[in-house]
Formats: structure tokens, sequence, C-alpha cells
């Protein structure tokens, strides 16, 4: 569903409509995909809450957790 909605945003742009014209409501996941869709870009990374479980480790095990999963 939330595609849909960034398909128009991008729709309304091609369009040449403005960009508060997103029909909306204010601080809904559906505004934010609809501006996503409008702007070109993508949710920042540092809006994103970490899963509970990694959300209580200290950043040192974190990164240490991050650094083996990758090698």
């Amino acid at each position: 569903m939330l595609m849909d909605v960034i398909k128009q945003g991008a729709r309304a742009r091609a369009l040449g409509r403005p960009r508060d014209a997103c029909p909306h409501p204010a601080d809904s996941r559906e505004r934010r995909a609809w501006y996503e869709g409008y702007d070109g870009s993508t949710w920042d990374f540092a809006e994103r809450v970490p899963h509970p479980a990694v959300a209580g480790r200290d950043a040192a095990s974190r990164d240490a957790a991050a650094g083996s999963a990758h090698t």
C-alpha cells in the first residue's frame, strides 16, 4: 500500500502539482511516503528505531556485532 502512495507522490510531481498538495494527514506514514515519492528520496536511516534486542546494548558491543556479521 505504501508503494502506491509513493507512486502517487511521484506522479504529482510529474504533473507539476505543488509539494504542499499532499492529501495525507500530518505526521502519518502515508504523508512521509508521499513526500518520498514526490522528492525522489528515501527515509533517513536515522529516523528508524533499532530493534529492542539491539537497543539495550552499548555502542561498542553493537559495533562489534555488526563487524563480525560482515566478515
